[in-house]
């Protein structure tokens, strides 16, 4: 499958997804109610565009980084790819959102969708990053099972971990991806250091890896 065919079905994918929220939505319910939660963002998200990440990390090989030749171009190269296909993802799936809205005649959702949608771009950003440092490091078994290693990590965190803590212990404690999901402007200095800090240890461990 290549990037064309898993954007359309990636589309389909979220068009049906619409479709069956718009008939099953309960009358008390908001339509951003059905797109806007962890489970969601795990299972029916990130879990799908983790098979784009796939799609887009197999053009990346020995031979294209023979290729390419440096480390850094290599990274650079390869985040973008991730960056662009996680990005692609995210405006289908909002423009749909907005489409909903609108046929359902909402008002005032434009900063509530806007809120979500760059909290919904950092989460993605933070996953690609961890995804991307052991990718780069030269653990073989980190290297190959990068993308479920990260994905385990974020459905333990936001299903089990979280609410775990939160409701035996009434801790509201966010370690990576929960701050996603965290009420208050601290969650986004909280993601945009984390982002930061990732990118940054992707240049690091790159610097060090070992391709033969």
């Amino acid at each position: 499958m290549n990037r064309f065919i898993f954007f359309c079905v990636f589309t389909i994918y979220i068009a049906i997804s619409g479709i069956i929220f718009l008939f099953k939505m309960p009358i008390s319910n908001n339509w951003f109610d059905q797109w806007i939660f962890d489970k969601f963002f795990v299972f029916q998200f990130i879990s799908v565009v983790t098979i784009g990440l796939t799609i887009e990390g197999s053009y990346f090989n020995n031979l294209s980084y023979v290729r390419i030749g440096n480390r850094r171009k290599i990274l650079i190269k390869e985040l973008i790819g991730y960056y662009t296909q996680g990005f692609i993802c995210l405006n289908i799936m909002f423009m749909f959102i907005i489409f909903g809205a609108l046929s359902l005649r909402e008002s005032g959702f434009i900063l509530q969708l806007t809120d979500w949608y760059f909290r919904y771009l950092l989460g993605i950003i933070l996953f690609i990053n961890v995804m991307s440092c052991l990718k780069w490091s030269n653990n073989l078994i980190l290297r190959r099972h990068c993308m479920l290693i990260v994905f385990i990590w974020l459905a333990l965190e936001l299903i089990l971990f979280r609410p775990y803590i939160k409701k035996f212990y009434s801790l509201d404690i966010n370690l990576l991806f929960s701050w996603v999901f965290h009420k208050g402007p601290e969650s986004y200095y909280w993601m945009l250091g984390l982002v930061l800090l990732t990118l940054l240890l992707n240049f690091r461990i790159s610097d060090k890896r070992n391709f033969i």
